[in-house]
This record gives C-alpha cells, structure tokens and sequence, in this order.
C-alpha cells in the first residue's frame, strides 16, 4: 500500500504545482499552448518510439490496433443514436463519447503507477486510436460543422501525425532489428539515450499543463455531467462487451494489459476537442467541449486513483 502512495502523490503535486501556476497566472496562454505542442510532437514521439522499439512484438497485436480502430467508430455510432433521441439530442454527442486523451492523459497516469516499462501494453490500443482520430474523427466533424467534403488531406495529416510517425518508426526498428542496433552501437546509442531523456520530460510536463488548465465554467456544468454519465455508460458497456467477446480471445491474459484497458476506457475526451470545436464550430460549442472536458478529466484522474488503491 506504501508503495502505491507513492506513486499516487506525483500525480496529485503535479496536478497540484499547474493549479498554483494558473492561480498565479504564471504563463500566458499562448505559451502552455506552445509546451503541448512541444510535449505532443516531441517528448510524447519518443516515447511511443522508445515503446514500441522494445515492445515484444505479437501478431495479435495487430489484431488488437484494428478492433479498437472498429470499437472506437461503434462508440462514435452509439453516441450519433443517442443523439436523436428526443430530450437527449446535441450535436456534439457523438464526438464526447469516443476517442480520448490517449496521449495527453493515459501515457503519464498509467506511466507514473507502472512504469514506462510497461507503457508498450497501453500504447497498443493507441494505434487504433491515433487511426481513429485523424481519419474518422476529425474528418467527420470537419463535414458536420464546416459542411466540408471528404478528401485525400485528412490521409497527408496522418502520415504527417508525429504520434503515427513513431510509432511506425518503432514497429520497423523493432521487426528489423535496427533496435537493437541502435541500443549497443556507442554512437547511435547516443541518439537514444537523447530520445529517454526526451521522453522522461512527458509525464511531468503533461500533468503540470492539466493542472494549469482545470478551469470549470458553472454555465455549462449541468450540461457537462450529463455528457460524462453518457459517455461513461456507453464507455463501459460497449467496451467491455469488445473485451469479453473479442479482445480476450485473441490475447494471452495479461493483468497488465487488463490495466491499461481499464485506464484507456476511463480517460476523458481528447484534450484537444474543444480547439477543434473552436476551428470547426461555434464559440458554444467550444467553451462546452472545454468544460466536458474538465469536468471528465477530474473525474477520470479520482477514478484512476481510487482503481489503483484497489490494486
């Protein structure tokens, strides 16, 4: 139990150190915008890299990058139903209740309780996840907000994604064995030692950007809990009917993998959809998704803690 404190308490001083800096208003906007660029194209990069070159590589795997790509537009169609029923109807529905804060929020909850050892059995959902996001999520609200039409861009933007890129990068290195090359060859071991201390700054970076930027807006709270409890409720049951009637027969049993599962259904709704609200929708819009997404990130983070002092 000692032992699971302690690596509780840097989430919460983390958290706790970019709510004094938002209290103090220690930076401008512009310039926590410029560290998550930074932490997503840079530090987060090396780690999916470091990741997946180390990653014992198994064909169900593969399998697995595929059914969460199919489970994630299952959500985004449960979420579209949901929708159109009456008294329950928004348009933002469908884009709250699927894709999540992969990145941004699993890597460095599940990295800080089980070690950047064991980020390879998270990052195996990502891959469907980072699929999911730039071909169907984006490309889709593009259509619904901007009434914009389907093109070849969206495919430019997928191969241009830094997560993707690394994570290619990582698969071919480890299926080649450039990994271990580059590991024991004192020069190109240079290089890599760079990307760990790179991917070291991750997790303390991301939690210190959450903190600064849990700012509720009481208009929009009763909305935002709603949207929560949906998103949760679909979330659960269509992810662990995915698990139990799929997943679990194509993989070995793995607690560790059970873990992350855990973890990546509990995550709140990319940190980024209210800046593609904001380029795509209304001003509403935004500041909504902004709130849901507070509001499902504190929740998530009680949630992940209260799972691990179960453990």
């Amino acid at each position: 139990m000692a032992d699971i404190f302690a690596r509780i308490i840097p989430i919460l001083l983390l958290i706790s150190i970019g709510q004094y800096f938002q209290y103090k208003n220690t930076f401008q906007q512009s310039t926590i915008d410029e560290i998550k660029h930074f932490i997503t194209n840079v530090a987060l990069s090396a780690v999916l890299f470091i990741a997946f070159i180390n990653m014992e590589l198994k064909a169900e795997y593969f399998m697995v990058f595929v059914i969460v790509f199919i489970l994630l537009n299952v959500l985004f169609f449960s979420g579209f139903m949901v929708s159109k029923i009456k008294g329950m109807n928004h348009p933002l529905i469908p884009f709250i209740v699927t894709g999540n804060s992969f990145g941004l929020l699993g890597i460095p909850l599940f990295t800080t309780v089980f070690g950047a050892e064991n980020v390879g059995k998270l990052s195996i959902l990502g891959v469907g996840h980072e699929f999911f996001i730039w071909l169907v999520f984006i490309t889709i609200l593009r259509v619904k907000f901007r009434e914009e039409k389907i093109s070849f861009v969206v495919m430019k933007d997928i191969i241009k994604s830094p997560l993707i890129i690394s994570i290619a990068l990582g698969i071919l290195f480890n299926i080649t064995g450039l990994g271990t090359f580059i590991q024991e060859n004192p020069f190109s071991k240079g290089f890599y030692i760079t990307l760990q201390y790179l991917s070291s700054l991750a997790t303390p970076l991301i939690l210190i950007i959450i903190g600064y930027g849990l700012k509720f807006d009481k208009r929009y709270m009763k909305e935002s809990v709603y949207f929560l409890f949906i998103r949760m409720i679909l979330g659960f049951v269509i992810g662990y009917a995915f698990k139990m009637l799929i997943i679990d027969r194509i993989m070995s049993p793995d607690p560790i993998f059970n873990y992350a599962y855990f973890t990546f259904l509990i995550l709140p709704p990319p940190l980024s959809l209210p800046i593609f609200m904001g380029t795509y929708s209304t001003k509403e819009h935004e500041e909504l998704a902004n709130n849901v997404v507070v509001v499902s990130t504190v929740f998530s983070i009680v949630l992940y803690i209260l799972f691990v002092l179960t453990l």
